[in-house]
């Protein structure tokens, strides 16, 4: 991305594309967007719990979705509790700052 905006910049300054000035600062605001988005995508990538790819095969990606799912459901059931059942108090009691 940072080449395509390289070029949008330097195309910008030609005197061969003055005409296309608008479209150009079009160009540049969409490559500023992608670029973003994709800086976004990469940095969600690098805080998964996942380790990557070369780790990850077919047993690995099931044992990751069922950790998912249990602490999802946990999660659920842990919401389902009354507000006075005793694991709810505790937790709310750790919540709280010293």
């Amino acid at each position: 991305m940072c080449n395509v905006r390289s070029i949008l910049l330097l195309s910008e300054r030609m005197a061969a594309f003055q005409n296309l000035k608008s479209e150009i600062s079009d160009l540049k605001s969409i490559a500023e967007s992608c670029s973003r988005q994709l800086r976004a995508w990469a940095d969600s990538l690098q805080n998964s719990k996942i380790k990557g790819v070369k780790l990850l095969n077919d047993r690995t990606r099931r044992e990751f979705e069922q950790k998912a799912r249990a602490l999802n459901m946990k999660k659920r059931l842990f919401d389902m509790l009354p507000e006075s059942h005793p694991l709810r108090v505790e937790a709310r009691k750790r919540q709280e700052p010293d």
